[in-house]
């Protein structure tokens, strides 16, 4: 169970088998506005599509909603918020086809809410939703920064997948994302596992016990608690961070992805995966512009083959296991 405003989701249902027997949740997230974020959810969901896949991009930044845009559709008569104020029953009512043979979207383009104004029943209604939709991808387009309930869509996803660029706030941003996703897991789990005591006392002695970061934490309740910390990182397993750079200029900027991939490797003591980088071209905006997907009016651009790769990496990776 996690927190979220002083109450408790049930993550217990719906429960992972309620999925159809292919379906994968790729969520797309990140700790700043304005690194890229929509662009890659959509161009992947675009990819994806292309090789075969049944897709559907969820617009999850509720009240900002721009993917209709990044794809080249209109302004969508429903959405999100007709499902969530019970207007429509059902998420497919909603699941719009586009353009893109195998894709297809939902948004809120006409949203009347924001994420910071969804209740709890909501989320949950919303989350029990995404997972009986039946495609074999859902990729999850979310806001920005780390309110708790972006970052709870962020944890019900199989690929996690942090965008940033390279300046110095945006990678600043990614790691804050990183961790709240990381104690965001915890949280949920450490009532279930009966840790919350055992947590508790070990932060209370973090400067004996040379707390630094998370994995000098779970390093500690394993010592404590081998059996059912033990449990705890199997559930932390799941939590994979697949790091993606946008807008790279120089050949150096590439570092950093590697250099993210290994702090966050030493941060966390899970696995952190960097899967490619995109460089800035001026061939986005003009996209944008035109309301033309880039894959589409520019597919001979260096970032159709860094996308491809990207997706690639996705579509085949194999699950990894913790290293803590």
């Amino acid at each position: 169970m996690s927190k979220i405003n002083g109450s408790f989701i049930n993550y217990s249902t719906p429960q992972r088998g309620s999925l159809s027997s292919q379906s994968k949740i790729i969520a797309v997230g990140g700790g700043k506005g304005g690194v890229g974020k929509s662009f890659i959810s959509s161009n992947i969901a675009i990819f994806l599509a292309n090789m075969g896949y049944k897709v559907v991009l969820v617009d999850l930044d509720l009240g900002a909603a721009n993917a209709h845009t990044t794809l080249g559709e209109g302004l969508l008569k429903v959405g999100i918020s007709d499902f969530l104020n019970g207007r429509i029953n059902n998420l497919d009512e909603i699941a719009i086809a586009t353009y893109q043979q195998n894709l297809r979207l939902i948004s809120d383009s006409h949203a009347d809410i924001d994420v910071a104004n969804i209740n709890l029943d909501q989320v949950s209604r919303l989350m029990s939703a995404l997972y009986n939709l039946q495609a074999d991808y859902l990729v999850l387009d979310l806001s920005a920064g780390t309110h708790s309930t972006t970052v709870d869509f962020f944890l019900m996803a199989q690929h996690h997948l942090v965008v940033f660029t390279p300046e110095p706030s945006s990678i600043e941003n990614a790691y804050r994302f990183m961790k709240t996703s990381f104690f965001r897991k915890v949280k949920r789990y450490e009532r279930q596992l009966g840790l919350e005591q055992a947590l508790q006392d070990i932060m209370s002695q973090k400067d004996e016990l040379q707390i630094r970061q998370p994995a000098d934490l779970i390093s500690a309740l394993l010592k404590r608690e081998p059996d059912r910390g033990q449990m705890l990182v199997q559930k932390l397993n799941s939590l994979q961070f697949n790091i993606i750079l946008n807008q790279t200029r120089i050949h150096k900027d590439i570092d950093v992805g590697y250099s993210v991939q290994s702090v966050a490797n030493k941060f966390f003591g899970i696995p952190a995966r960097f899967i490619g980088h995109l460089d800035y071209d001026n061939a986005v905006w003009q996209s944008l512009r035109k309301r033309k997907p880039l894959l589409v009016e520019y597919p001979h651009s260096r970032l159709y083959t860094q996308i491809l790769n990207i997706s690639k990496s996705i579509a085949y990776s194999n699950r990894y296991k913790a290293v803590i």
